[in-house]
């Protein structure tokens, strides 16, 4: 059984991996967008911030403690 700081460190990670995944997905969103119209690229988006990762870990480990 895992212990509760394995399961938010664990959650932590996930946050994390959804958020960069996503982020990706929208940079090759951008990039293809940008080959396929012939335009530059003038901004990326950011980067995930260590606030997001953690709110949206927070979120995951709070539907974790529902019954």
């Amino acid at each position: 059984m895992a212990t509760g700081y394995e399961i938010r460190y664990n959650l932590l990670n996930d946050a994390k991996k959804m958020l960069y995944e996503k982020w990706n997905t929208d940079l090759e969103i951008i990039r293809f967008n940008a080959v396929t119209s012939s335009k530059t690229i003038d901004q990326f988006p950011p980067p995930p911030s260590a606030e997001e990762i953690k709110t949206l870990a927070q979120t995951l480990y709070e539907f974790v403690q529902q019954k």
